[in-house]
């Protein structure tokens, strides 16, 4: 199937990345790092082609969970390759490419039944230019606050490391912890930034939807409270000067009232549907 052999050469692509950041790591190959970058490139090119195809049913969105971790793990490799034009994170890939493999892995191997996605779609699914926008800004937040939590742990990492006077080479081959902590909050701070105008334009569209601006929905519920933790994180660190692991954890806990609000709902949706 042609679509099966894109997706299969985005992975194949993605592997050959990490092996060669892996390699920067072990031996300081400033090549090996270039050439990852340029494999990273490929592989989301591919990647892209294939969440395209995947997004579409007839002329609606395809809301089901294979097709949003697509898209949403394009639109993170998508923000990762443009940061690392501009900010030293290159080596950060070590992470985000095999979490991007794996998640297109669960997608591959996750089945929706046709007719609960044809329901699911119908009354928002002919979109609007404005709801694309809302879907891509929603993406595109999503996106940014994974890499500011792949940041996190890989900050926590690197903390206990340096207090127990240990030197992984993953150590020397990635900037200074106040370089990573700034580069932290700005990216939680541009990605609180939209998704605050994902819930405003959430709220705008199910008021024209379904006669209210807020459903009490374990999603909706769970993203408010997401958006609550990362604006207190972004309130404590400009207010207290909040940093370190103390940070970390803000991060992660956010970032997982987020992750368990949207994708763990719609597993949990879509088993439910699939029985």
């Amino acid at each position: 199937m042609p679509n099966s052999a894109l997706l299969l050469s985005a992975i194949l692509a993605y592997v050959l990345a990490t092996f060669l950041v892996f390699r920067n790591s072990a031996n300081k190959d400033d090549r090996a790092l270039t050439l990852s970058f340029v494999f990273a490139a490929v592989a989301w090119a591919l990647h892209s082609s294939y969440a395209y195809i995947l997004s579409e049913i007839g002329n609606n969105l395809n809301f089901s969970l294979s097709s949003m971790i697509t898209l949403v793990s394009a639109m993170l490799i998508a923000v990762f390759l443009l940061a690392c034009i501009g900010m030293p994170i290159k080596r950060l890939g070590i992470l985000v490419y095999p979490l991007t493999v794996a998640s297109l892995a669960f997608a591959y191997f996750w089945s929706s039944d046709p007719s609960y996605l044809s329901s699911a779609t119908s009354e928002i699914g002919r979109t609007s230019p404005a709801f694309k926008a809302h879907i891509l800004i929603s993406l595109l937040s999503y996106a940014l606050l994974t890499i500011a939590a792949i940041q996190a742990l890989l900050y926590a990492y690197l903390e206990s490391k340096i207090k127990s006077r240990t030197s992984p080479a993953l150590l020397a081959a990635l900037p200074p912890l106040e370089t990573m902590e700034q580069l932290l909050f700005r990216l939680v701070g541009v990605g609180f930034i939209l998704l605050s105008f994902t819930l405003i334009s959430g709220a705008l569209f199910s008021q024209e939807i379904f006669g209210q601006p807020f459903e009490f929905k374990h999603h909706t519920v769970l993203a408010v409270l997401g958006w609550l933790v990362f604006g207190t994180l972004l309130y404590k660190r400009f207010a207290q000067g909040l940093r370190g692991s103390k940070a970390v954890m803000w991060t992660i806990g956010g970032f997982l009232l987020i992750q368990l609000g949207y994708f763990g709902t719609k597993i949990i949706s879509e088993s439910l549907n699939l029985q």
